[in-house]
């Protein structure tokens, strides 16, 4: 069911007009809805993708696909998170923070936690410009041919996401 939904959802991104940049950034801050666990800190990126003009729809692929994924991150975040948080120059910018009014409710010394935020921010960059590449190389090359397709056309008419997906 999932599956489908996320097929459904990004055949809708690749067929439609949006700018190749707002898909891109919507993928890009998706990551960090994916990755970074916590309440407060998905609120404040779910805001974030609210105020800036990008393609929500390619940030909940990406929240979903790198949600997923970041089960079997938690290991290799657990290791970058605990090498940020003990690196000594960085120890008075985190003693900072944990005295800033809110920011300790994040959870940001918990070393998964502060991993999680790493590797979001490696990410960002590589799935901005490959989500970008990716959609004007799809549109230029594949957009005609792939709507031409019997199940693309009954997805986005909602003939047979609207079976499958209830």
């Amino acid at each position: 069911m999932i599956f489908a939904k996320i097929i459904k959802e990004l055949l809708k991104i690749l067929q439609t007009d949006v700018s190749p940049n707002q898909v891109a950034f919507g993928a890009a801050l998706g990551v960090f809805l994916g990755l970074v666990p916590g309440f407060l800190m998905k609120l404040i990126f779910f805001v974030l993708i609210l105020i800036l003009r990008v393609n929500i729809g390619a940030a909940f692929v990406t929240w979903t696909i790198f949600g997923i994924l970041s089960f079997g991150l938690d290991p290799l975040a657990d290791k970058i998170g605990f090498f940020v948080l003990n690196a000594d120059s960085l120890v008075p910018l985190w003693t900072y923070l944990f005295n800033v009014a809110i920011v300790p409710f994040t959870r940001f010394n918990n070393s998964v936690v502060m991993g999680n935020i790493t590797l979001a921010i490696l990410f960002f960059l590589p799935v901005f410009f490959g989500a970008r590449i990716f959609i004007s190389y799809y549109r230029t090359h594949w957009r005609d041919k792939v709507a031409k397709w019997r199940i693309t056309k009954l997805l986005t008419a909602g003939i047979l996401s609207h079976t499958l997906l209830k």
